[in-house]
């Protein structure tokens, strides 16, 4: 199994915080609620992508 590359992982969590922020139960929210779930969701979704990319890496180079 391959490692993804930056641009895929910035990718796949910019794609879903933008799917989060814009979803059905954001929707009545504000600029800002909105604005703080987009970065959050953004960060959190880095962060697991990230490990599991560091992993990928961890096990191909034991």
């Amino acid at each position: 199994m391959g490692m993804m590359s930056l641009p895929a992982i910035l990718g796949i969590s910019f794609g879903s915080a933008i799917v989060i922020a814009l979803s059905k139960t954001n929707r009545e929210k504000g600029a800002l609620k909105k604005l703080l779930i987009f970065l959050g969701c953004f960060a959190l979704t880095l962060v697991v992508l990230l490990a599991i990319n560091f992993g990928i890496y961890y096990v191909n180079h034991r």
